[in-house]
């Protein structure tokens, strides 16, 4: 076969369509269709904005048998800055036709010639499939970034949490737990006391936009990680727009003095297949110096609890962060957020098994218009 890979124009509206309808028809799941417009609702590409993305295709003979999605966005190593690419949202017809089973490799490649440094991180749905057994053939690195959840609400939780409710049995033990309190009780135990207090004169205030401040932590932080995106006032209000009803951002300070920031989310579930009718508090993104990380969390942990929400959930790759969430009362679970580093970007963080706990990867570096609003997607309680 002979393909050709290029940007995602107008002209090739129909051409992705036909490819849409062909996965339907093939029996793919709802999840595995390619955008239909060339322009990204998330990160469009405008003027020399640093952070962007785009959409590609792969043709043959003038037919569109894949597709992928490509982040631009800096990154600094200990204080170096990089440009690096996330690839994801890859699309390809050989999920319902073998013929075309080489298209997402051709993607790949195609990709890292033209960006050796590259990252993946989600994946989801992709985990299952035989993606991650490509990126290991082509030497990619790969790391689950860990999840945590602390619940708020234990017989809500109790009652709620299909991941734990599986059969007749399961549903049994679960009720008794919640009717006796013995649910609660050991719930108490593993994860302490109630609501997280803040460090002595730690106070954090909603925000509408980043300021000059966000400029001044970043530059305080980024030697500080092995890896990190940029997360600077320009990159953190294009990210978390002041226009958004989405996300609640928070300045944590204390005397003053900023410690750091924080974006949640406040999502009421509605007959989810993991979470049930559960209000589900996620902490999707922070930052801060390492040694400030327990005071941003706890006071996250802290306003989302106020909210009313049953159960705080996060993924964090860095000890300090997973730290911090351990020791406020988060309790470990099964994590299915994958970071996957190119071979080149595996160099850059050699070596990777002692490295990757001192990056710092969340929710907030992947891919937000895939539901990121969805916690289910941080991770799996077990």
């Amino acid at each position: 076969m002979t393909f050709a890979i290029k940007p995602f124009t107008g002209d090739l509206i129909p051409a992705v369509k036909e490819l849409n309808s062909r996965l339907t028809a093939g029996g793919a799941p709802p999840e595995f269709r390619f955008p239909e417009h060339p322009t990204p609702e998330w990160l469009p590409r405008i003027g020399d904005r640093r952070i962007y993305q785009q959409y590609f295709v792969l043709m043959e003979n003038g037919v569109v048998r894949g597709g992928y999605s490509f982040k631009q966005q800096n990154f600094s190593f200990y204080g170096q800055i990089r440009s690096v690419g996330f690839w994801h949202w890859p699309i390809s017809e050989g999920m319902v036709n073998k013929a075309y089973a080489p298209v997402a490799l051709q993607m790949l490649r195609y990709a890292l010639r033209e960006h050796p440094l590259m990252y993946g991180l989600g994946m989801g749905a992709y985990a299952a499939g035989p993606l991650p057994k490509i990126l290991a053939a082509l030497g990619w690195s790969m790391y689950l970034v860990p999840f945590r959840f602390k619940v708020k609400r234990p017989r809500r939780f109790l009652r709620e949490i299909r991941v734990l409710r599986k059969n007749v049995m399961q549903k049994v033990l679960m009720d008794l737990a919640a009717l006796t309190g013995a649910g609660a009780l050991a719930l108490r135990i593993l994860q302490g006391a109630g609501t997280p207090r803040a460090p002595l004169g730690v106070q954090a205030e909603r925000i509408t936009g980043f300021g000059s401040w966000a400029d001044v932590l970043w530059e305080a932080c980024k030697e500080r990680y092995a890896m990190v995106a940029v997360r600077d006032r320009e990159t953190l209000d294009v990210l978390y727009p002041a226009t958004s009803r989405r996300f609640l951002c928070y300045k944590v300070t204390r005397g003053g003095t900023v410690l750091g920031w924080a974006v949640l989310l406040d999502t009421p579930m509605h007959n989810h297949k993991y979470y049930g009718n559960l209000r589900v508090g996620s902490i999707v993104d922070c930052l801060a110096l390492p040694e400030n990380a327990s005071a941003v969390i706890r006071a996250a942990t802290r306003l989302l609890e106020e909210r009313g929400v049953d159960l705080v959930v996060s993924n964090q790759s860095h000890a300090a962060w997973s730290v911090a969430l351990r020791n406020a009362g988060f309790m470990a679970g099964a994590s299915n957020v994958l970071f996957a580093a190119s071979k080149e970007l595996t160099g850059l963080l050699h070596p990777l098994d002692v490295t990757v706990s001192r990056t710092h990867f969340n929710r907030g570096d992947g891919d937000a218009s895939m539901d990121i609003s969805d916690p289910a997607k941080l991770g799996q309680v077990t």
